[in-house]
């Protein structure tokens, strides 16, 4: 007796068998002949999952059928327990589905889940894979980098692709209050400029162009740098509980000659990737620069409509400074004058905007851009026979003063009460180009005219030393 086993301890999992087979036939004992009271039950759990979830009506309709047909036979023979059912001669097969019918049930309940997310199931593995890939990015990193560099480059050659690779790593923008002012910006740049200049540039080799595109400003990730700024309120009086400042980025320039740089630069890299350019490209690399500059101006649009009549109410109509006349029902602003308050405007909403309200700095090209691709801004467009040009504006000449750069706006769609200083014939409108050679700009500070210029290139007057990319200083 001492040998003998004991199945509890020696044995736990004969025990545990044994233990689940006892629940089951409990289970089985006491659901497997339903009542009428757990029938009905069952048909509001049918009901609701019918409504939610009808993708598993059929299996919904099998367990009810399990169900009806063992009430049924058990009413008939007259009992109310399994063992008196086998006895009297119920078929046994019948308790055994019934009993069943409730994990049928439950059964098609899931299936219609997933059936109505059954998507979700086939992209699965993808899902997975990418939560993977994320947790584990920095193992994943180069790979992953490598693949986007090769998704992006327009040729596909090994010293595309690794040019793209160093953007990628050093991603900052094209220029810091022009064009691109966002974080991988110049990459975007770049690639522009390569597109620009395989559309030009078709008798000179495809390569050496995007080489030589992706190669242009590359000193500028030496030149640019990223710095915290934290914003912070007025303070008060009484402090209760201290604010949570909010910290913010910004870019900054090097205090250094961009173009020496940035010349020395596509020299080292040129020299450690085996690149060597013909001198013939980089006239067709700064043209496509112009053009992409141009393309990329007319994207980075500011919501400038909702801004418009409080600038024009703030501007100065009266002597001894004045930034605008009154002719009839039509307004001409200094453009300068205009897009400076512009720009205050947007800055207070925003203090992280990449514009500088200066007239020095081109940033400000951005909101003359915004002006006119916002249609809800009542630009005059033609006056007199005299038509605006592609950023809406003209020249005037004020008693025989001549005032370039000036924009008109139509007052009778602006609910503006300006004065009217000046006679309709002392004012006269020019294209843009028309004056008489040897005719010089009224030229004081506030009234040049010169904040904007269709013509700008990439960075110049932005407030950085010396131009990015001249031309010249091929590889």
């Amino acid at each position: 007796m001492a040998n003998q086993p004991r199945y509890s301890k020696d044995h736990p999992v004969v025990a545990f068998i044994a233990l689940l087979l006892f629940f089951v036939f409990l289970d089985f004992y006491i659901s497997a002949i339903p009542s009428v009271n757990k029938l009905s039950q069952y048909i509001a759990v049918i009901k609701t999952l019918n409504a939610f979830l009808p993708e598993g009506q059929k299996y919904y309709v099998l367990a009810m059928r399990y169900l009806e047909n063992a009430l049924n036979t058990a009413q008939a023979l007259g009992v109310k327990d399994p063992l008196a059912f086998i006895v009297r001669g119920g078929d046994w097969k019948i308790l055994v589905l019934s009993w069943a019918s409730k994990y049928v049930l439950t059964f098609g309940a899931v299936y219609g889940f997933l059936y109505k997310v059954g998507f979700f199931w086939v992209l699965a593995p993808f899902i997975l894979g990418g939560l993977f890939i994320v947790k584990n990015s920095s193992r994943f990193l180069p790979y992953l980098m490598w693949l986007k560099a090769f998704w992006l480059a327009p040729i596909k050659d090994l010293q595309v692709i690794r040019l793209i690779l160093l953007h990628l790593a050093n991603p900052v923008p094209a220029s810091i209050t022009h064009h691109n002012p966002r974080e991988g910006g110049l990459l975007d740049h770049s690639l522009r400029v390569a597109r620009i200049a395989l559309e030009i540039g078709s008798p000179l080799d495809k390569k050496a162009l995007v080489l030589a595109a992706l190669l242009h400003d590359i000193g500028k990730i030496r030149l640019y740098r990223k710095e915290r700024v934290q914003k912070v309120s007025a303070p008060s009086p009484i402090v209760i509980k201290p604010e949570k400042k909010k910290v913010v980025e910004r870019w900054i320039s090097l205090e250094v000659n961009q173009r020496v740089v940035n010349m020395v630069t596509i020299r080292e890299i040129s020299k450690r990737f085996g690149i060597s350019l013909p001198q013939e490209v980089w006239p067709v690399i700064a043209e496509a620069d112009r053009r992409a500059v141009k393309e990329e101006l007319k994207q980075g649009l500011y919501n400038a409509g909702k801004y418009i009549k409080d600038v024009l109410a703030e501007l100065e109509y009266v002597k001894p400074k004045k930034d605008g006349w009154r002719v009839g029902d039509y307004l001409f602003v200094l453009a300068h004058a205009f897009n400076r308050k512009l720009t205050l405007k947007l800055l207070r909403d925003d203090p992280t905007l990449p514009l500088d309200p200066e007239p020095t700095a081109v940033g400000v090209h951005v909101v003359a851009y915004s002006l006119v691709e916002d249609k809800s801004v009542p630009l005059v467009w033609e006056y007199k026979g005299k038509k605006a040009d592609s950023l809406g504006l003209f020249d005037v000449r004020v008693k025989g003063t001549l005032f370039r750069a000036v924009y008109c706006f139509d007052l009778t769609k602006i609910n503006l009460d300006v004065p009217q200083m000046i006679k309709e014939n002392e004012l006269e409108v020019l294209e843009r180009g028309d004056q008489p050679e040897g005719e010089e700009a009224y030229s004081s500070e506030d009234a040049q005219g010169g904040g904007v210029s269709a013509t700008s290139s990439s960075d110049e007057g932005a407030g950085e030393k010396g131009k990015s990319f001249q031309g010249e200083g091929g590889a």
